[in-house]
């Protein structure tokens, strides 16, 4: 079990850190690892969420929380699809240095490119998260291009788009260590999960 912790909406740049470390410390005796998620486009503006230094800052201050539980649970970066080649690279720095534990690549896209509603409907449903199909392809090329550069230096979870269990082998292919659903597991229902299971055993 996951905690997928993240800044309100609401808070100030300057607290960012502090919300962190607040649902950090609260959910550290009941989950298995974190996930720092900098990309939920569901919390309003996150720029300062991209930026490397402040990224540096935050894990070093969750690492530290980390250490005084004793027991030392995993930590992982959630990141968005709509990174650029320069901020994966800088990504992958960031885990290099900081001795990150994974990747978790991606989260849903801010992107409405390509999509049947028209900007009045996109207008009208607001501020969120593109998820499910539209973004399989920008997670696949993502996971790729981090598995290649880094060497494989790390764990990746492979996250988007995940409907089948062919959609499940592309992204180990690509390079993903494990894999992760949520609008497919809405879509497909939970046999979704036994299928990609029995693919995966399939080909091992």
């Amino acid at each position: 079990m996951g905690g997928n912790i993240g800044k309100n909406t609401q808070t100030t740049p300057d607290n960012y850190t502090s919300d962190y470390v607040t649902c950090f410390n609260a959910l550290h005796p009941y989950v298995d690892y974190f996930v720092l998620n900098v990309s939920c486009p569901n919390v309003g503006s996150h720029a300062k969420l991209n930026d490397k230094d402040y990224l540096l800052e935050l894990i070093s201050t969750v690492k530290k929380a980390n250490k005084t539980f004793g027991k030392e649970k995993p930590i992982l970066l959630k990141i968005a699809p709509d990174l650029n080649d320069v901020q994966l690279d800088e990504i992958i720095e960031l885990v290099n240095e900081t001795k990150l534990d994974g990747v978790i690549a991606s989260n849903t896209s801010v992107d409405r490119s390509g999509l049947k509603a028209s900007e009045v409907q996109l207008e009208t449903i607001g501020n969120g998260g593109l998820s499910g199909q539209p973004v399989k392809e920008k997670s696949t090329q993502v996971i790729k291009y981090l598995s290649e550069k880094s060497n494989k230096a790390f764990p990746i979870i492979g996250v988007g788009g995940i409907h089948s269990a062919k959609d499940a082998l592309e992204k180990l292919d690509a390079g993903a260590t494990l894999v992760q659903i949520y609008t497919g597991f809405i879509y497909e229902g939970p046999g979704l999960i036994k299928k990609i299971n029995k693919a995966i055993l399939k080909q091992a």
